[in-house]
């Protein structure tokens, strides 16, 4: 009778063998999980307390001690059921414990085919800026293979200790808390702040303040002689080509360049300073040059203004720097070119 079939009693040894599923499907059906040999590296620390920028090998803080057993832990009681070479394997699961622990070291990192700073950022559960704050670059800086990178413990900034610095100053300079700061470094006081050394500022970032050049600001009788009309192909305006949005009319009068915070802004041509304005909305700081014969050029969301109107300049100076003030979302040139009052595409007249 099926039934009794399906429960009759086995042996431990040939559970289920018996059963009328088990006669129906033969172990050809059955997919075989082949063990696997997990083998554990060295880990190798980067201690960022020592003036020595090096690898050590063998040194473990006692975090990573408790991390490291906890994964032998695993490994070893793997439970590996095997019978007439089938093998039931018992599922990896993460410790819950071991992923609490907090990576308190600097690790070195070698720049692999295919990486970039966002997948490196991912991988070490970092944010994009730790990277690059750590490693001094840029958003436009290019990775290069076997280049080595520091990856910071956490997200944050790391801070040189100078002189005269006190937790709440550090704390500050990067809107932490000196609070977060003495607990992520076992540091109870100022006096432990050893100048040369670093501090991990969990949560800091560089704060950006923009400071536009003061200037008095003409008046309405202001006149200016007009320059001499420019040809040919105007400069590109910044130092990187780093498109961000292109020009599409109404919608768009201008072509987005992002390059990093503060780089300098070129006049794209000779042409003499026309207008300036400090907006908290729309173009933000921004200044338009008068290039002669209908030909202007406009540099918008500045950070800092380095001209004033009236001004004369030469094509290639710097007339201010990279920001996002007003209307933007992040640094960047928002750069126009307008020929007798209409806004055209700047890409046809920059080279």
């Amino acid at each position: 009778m099926a039934t009794s079939n399906l429960l009759a009693y086995e042996r431990h040894e040939d559970y289920g063998q018996n059963a009328l599923i088990y006669k129906i499907i033969s172990p050809t059906d059955i997919e075989i999980i082949e063990d696997t040999t997990i083998s554990l590296e060295e880990s190798k620390i980067y201690s960022y307390l020592e003036e020595s920028s090096q690898l050590e090998s063998g040194i473990f803080s006692e975090a990573q001690k408790r991390e490291e057993e906890i994964s032998r832990e695993q490994y070893s009681s793997e439970a590996i059921i095997t019978e007439d070479s089938l093998a039931l394997v018992k599922p990896d699961l993460v410790s819950t414990e071991a992923a609490k622990i907090t990576r308190t070291s600097l690790k070195k990192y070698e720049v692999k085919e295919g990486d970039s700073v966002g997948k490196i950022a991912t991988n070490f559960n970092l944010s994009v800026d730790t990277i690059l704050w750590a490693n001094n670059l840029s958003v436009t800086s290019y990775l290069k293979l076997g280049q080595t990178l520091i990856i910071p413990p956490t997200t944050g900034i790391l801070h040189t200790i100078k002189k005269g610095d006190t937790l709440k100053s550090i704390a500050q300079k990067y809107g932490a808390t000196d609070a977060t700061i003495k607990e992520f470094n076992k540091i109870d006081n100022d006096s432990l702040l050893v100048i040369g050394e670093t501090l991990m500022v969990p949560g800091g970032r560089i704060i950006y303040t923009a400071k536009p050049r003061v200037y008095t600001a003409p008046g309405s009788a202001t006149t200016y002689t007009a320059p001499v009309a420019v040809s040919g192909k105007m400069l590109w305006p910044i130092g990187c080509r780093h498109i961000t949005q292109y020009f599409r009319g109404w919608r768009h009068t201008g072509v987005d360049i992002a390059c990093a915070y503060s780089s300098p802004i070129y006049a794209a041509a000779d042409g003499v300073v026309s207008r300036i304005q400090y907006l908290n909305y729309g173009y933000g700081y921004n200044v338009i040059i008068d290039h002669g014969n209908g030909k202007k050029t406009l540099y918008a969301h500045n950070s800092r203004i380095e001209v004033v109107v009236g001004q004369v300049v030469s094509q290639g100076e710097i007339i201010a720097r990279e920001g996002s003030t007003g209307r933007s979302t992040g640094p960047h040139l928002h750069f126009e070119v307008i020929i007798n009052g209409s806004k055209v595409n700047a890409l046809n007249y920059i080279r």
